[in-house]
């Protein structure tokens, strides 16, 4: 399995990526910033390991932008901001009829929401042209204990 992330040695914080994205999709899109757990108690009840964004177009697509600071002695400032996406959870009511609708019923809500690849790729372009940075792709999958490549 290969997960990209896109790395940028400026000092990059979630809170200049929510305000970048509320200034190009704020009015399009609801954006909602979460920042990491610090106490024992949060971490214990919150599974957020890094800062994040989540850029939300309705109940179904949303995309959540992590934003980790990586401690890195090979560059020169010691440290890069990597910046990755996930897909962030549905909403509370469509998780559960998701969980239970089935296959056809899965296919029913997809076919309601539609297809959401311009979004996703709205939120990336928004990011790489006022960002600057560059894409890192790793090997994560299980071939990567043993050096071999995935396709």
């Amino acid at each position: 399995m290969k997960v990209t992330t896109y790395k940028t040695f400026d000092n990059t914080t979630a809170e200049q990526v929510e305000k970048l994205l509320n200034d190009k999709l704020g009015n399009k899109y609801e954006i909602k910033l979460s920042k990491k757990a610090t106490s024992m108690a949060g971490k214990l009840f919150t599974d957020a390991a890094n800062d994040s964004v989540t850029v939300i177009k309705n109940a179904y697509h949303r995309t959540k932008v992590n934003v980790a600071t990586i401690d890195d002695a090979s560059s020169e400032t010691g440290a890069y901001t990597a910046i990755s996406y996930s897909e962030a959870k549905l909403t509370g009511w469509l998780s559960i009829l998701h969980g239970q609708a089935g296959l056809l019923g899965k296919l029913v809500i997809r076919l309601i929401y539609g297809n959401a690849d311009e979004f996703y790729e709205e939120v990336d372009n928004v990011i790489k042209v006022n960002i600057k940075g560059v894409e890192e792709t790793k090997n994560v999958g299980i071939a990567s204990l043993f050096n071999k490549k995935n396709s």
